[in-house]
């Protein structure tokens, strides 16, 4: 099974396994800009934003990581998670020239089940391989708030109802 997408109205076909809001997040384990190893308990007690996109290089993805961090910015305990299959030195030299500093950047370098796991790989298509844009709200405990596969990859998530569930 699989969930359809679109690319401009081109489609695309996803992983049909992604989490249903309610239930606990998957185990991932991901690297950091220093190449260490980072896992879902690293965030323990926080309460997480997890943001898939297929590369920062994509116009559509550099502006949702820019609009997520301003928005984290306003957001008490809770981490942004932009998590894509780009190296860590990318993401690293995107950050610095961008001034980012209130998200963490995570790379699938070793830890590429975790788009399979989290239902957002791409099946078909010339991106297959790569995550769809996804969006996640978790709270402190991993229990998933909010969670959208955005229905065409040249469009962002919905960062207002993300917003709006941690701001109650």
């Amino acid at each position: 099974m699989s969930h359809a997408i679109s690319l401009l109205d081109e489609p695309i076909l996803v992983e049909d396994n992604l989490p249903r809001v309610g239930e606990i997040l998957p185990f991932f384990q991901l690297v950091n800009h220093l190449l260490e190893d980072i896992t879902l308990e690293s965030f323990q007690g926080k309460r997480k934003i997890l943001h898939f996109f297929p590369g920062i290089d994509i116009p559509t993805s550099a502006h949702s990581v820019r609009t997520l961090e301003n928005l984290g910015k306003s957001l008490s305990n809770t981490v942004i998670l932009n998590i894509s299959p780009d190296l860590p030195f990318t993401m690293s030299r995107f950050s610095e020239a961008a001034h980012l500093t209130h998200s963490i950047n995570l790379s699938t370098m070793r830890g590429r089940d975790m788009f399979k796991n989290y239902g957002v790989l791409i099946m078909s298509s010339k991106l297959a391989g790569l995550p769809a844009r996804a969006l996640m709200v978790a709270d402190e405990n991993d229990k998933l708030l909010h969670v959208e596969l955005v229905s065409d990859l040249a469009t962002e998530p919905d960062f207002d109802t993300a917003l709006r569930l941690l701001t109650r």
